[in-house]
């Protein structure tokens, strides 16, 4: 009985992963069904707490509401993040876009991967969070030349340890509230354990981000540059994370690393093979400078830490809250929105020319409602209180580790964002469960703890809400497929690193930290 309750509980999680990877359907037809199937569950074997039909229709129709209006949030984020790209394209100002960023970074296209599929997302994710660094540094990696679908797995991976720490450190100080007003931990301890582990997932990504564009030949010339990029990220995110504080670490170790990469890069010359060198198009005069082809990007660079970051400065009681009137993401979606329009006008962009731009990115990102929609309406019920489905998940999966727990939280944490889309959805839902699980097995609640902060942020590489959004933001949608299976692999091997990791840091090397 108890083997079957699993098997339910988890089938909409396996009913999308088989409809995409194996049917190889697009996500927009695959999340109605998922929905569908999790709706008649609640209504059915798991409505656990005994609801009238007409109450559980009222519980269900708050839920889908609340999806639709999540959703539209996921879309207006999307729909400013293509109105960049489609800009840029309409304009020509993507080759100069191009040139611009050879000429900061080098002719080797690996090295152009790596800051902006790496770095670029790390320092956007403590900017502001919210989806935006994948939203962002996709477009950015098509606009450099890069397929499509690697732009978007590479981005998806980039946004893959920062998430720890999200928005000015929400992720790790909400998250682990719990374990804070009981006193168990602080803060500044949550953010130096789980910094311990995204060391080492800093200090591999570059490598499997070329293996993932490039294949095993991209790595001739460039291992050098990849263990100083992974080294020095890595290292920064731990000096940060360990001694100044979760607040700033995702956006300092972003901005810090892209500084070493580019001084690595002027001072050390890398040999490149031509295969890997960028080529500038021949006889094509560049029609802006450097900072109008950029402008979009450089609007955003600036605008979206100074409104995170002023807003409550200059309204310290208030700012934040007014940042949240109308959910965390919205004024995420209203900065790149206004990044579009300020690129567009710099660009001299006419107003027929702007809103042609704007009718053909609704017509691209108009699917992704219904996907987003139905896959948040999906999560919010396996969520629910009233049908128990995710606690049931992982309680069974807590069960059944015994001494293997801090493994089991990685995964688990990994579990909670691949279902939510966010690591602080999956740090609210399952903090407690660990602390208790730890005083239960005589283990530090902080490192295991850790293992289920790492694991959140390490799921959003392969949460389809996630995936779905990239796609959309380089008129990818429907190919979810091709994405998921690259993004997979990495994600089993970090996952793999980060469970051995938290296994360790629990039974041998930090077994008192912080007690």
């Amino acid at each position: 009985m108890e083997f079957l309750n699993f098997v339910l509980a988890v089938s909409p999680i396996v009913l999308v992963l088989a409809g995409i990877l194996l049917l190889k359907k697009p996500a927009m037809k695959v999340a109605p069904v998922a929905l569908a199937w999790t709706v008649l569950l609640a209504f059915t074997y798991f409505n656990i707490t005994g609801l009238a039909f007409k109450e559980n229709v009222a519980v269900i129709d708050a839920l889908l509401w609340k999806g639709i209006k999540e959703g539209l949030k996921i879309v207006f984020m999307v729909f400013g993040a293509f109105v960049i790209l489609n800009t840029l394209k309409r304009t020509g100002a993507i080759e100069d876009v191009k040139n611009t960023v050879a000429r900061v970074s080098g002719q080797d296209r690996r090295v152009q991967l790596i800051i902006v599929g790496l770095m670029v997302p790390i320092f956007l994710e403590g900017a502001a969070g919210a989806g935006a660094p994948a939203a962002i540094a996709a477009p950015f990696l098509v606009a450099l030349g890069f397929d499509p679908i690697t732009a978007i797995a590479v981005a998806l991976l980039g946004d893959a340890t920062p998430c720890s720490w999200g928005g000015a450190g929400l992720t790790t100080i909400n998250g682990g509230a719990s374990l804070v007003e009981a006193g168990i931990s602080t803060n500044a301890l949550n953010s130096a354990m789980v910094g311990r582990i995204h060391m080492f997932g800093a200090l591999i990504i570059p490598f499997i981000m070329v293996a993932m564009a490039f294949g095993r030949k991209g790595f001739k010339g460039i291992i050098p540059y990849l263990c100083y990029a992974g080294v020095t990220t890595g290292g920064v995110m731990f000096l940060l994370s360990n001694f100044v504080g979760p607040e700033v670490t995702s956006m300092g170790t972003g901005l810090i690393a892209i500084l070493l990469s580019v001084l690595f890069v002027k001072v050390v010359p890398i040999k490149t093979p031509e295969e890997y060198k960028y080529q500038a198009p021949k006889n094509v005069k560049q029609r802006y400078g450097a900072f109008r082809a950029m402008s979009p990007y450089i609007y955003m660079l600036i605008l979206l830490p100074v409104v995170r970051y002023g807003v409550p400065a200059i309204w310290p009681k208030t700012g934040f809250a007014f940042l949240c009137t109308f959910g965390y993401i919205f004024w995420v979606d209203c900065v790149i929105f206004i990044c579009g329009l300020l690129g567009a006008a710099t660009l001299h962009v006419k107003k027929d020319e702007l809103f042609e731009i704007f009718r053909v990115t609704g017509g691209n990102v108009l699917p992704v409602m219904i996907t987003m929609g139905s896959l948040l309406v999906m999560a919010y019920i396996m969520q629910s209180g009233t049908t128990g489905m995710m606690s049931l998940i992982a309680g069974d999966i807590a069960a059944l580790a015994g001494m293997m727990y801090p493994a089991a939280a990685v995964l688990i944490g990994s579990l909670g964002s691949f279902v939510t889309g966010t690591g602080l959805g999956s740090n609210i839902m399952f903090a407690g469960m660990h602390t208790e699980a730890a005083a239960a097995l005589g283990m530090n609640p902080i490192t295991v703890f850790a293992g289920q902060n790492a694991g959140a942020s390490l799921g959003n590489l392969i949460c389809p809400n996630n995936t779905v959004a990239a796609c959309a933001t380089v008129g990818e949608v429907g190919n979810e497929s091709k994405v998921m299976k690259r993004t997979l692999a990495a994600f089993a091997i970090v996952l793999c690193v980060y469970m051995v990791l938290c296994m360790v840091y629990t039974l041998v090397l930090f077994p008192n930290f912080g007690m």
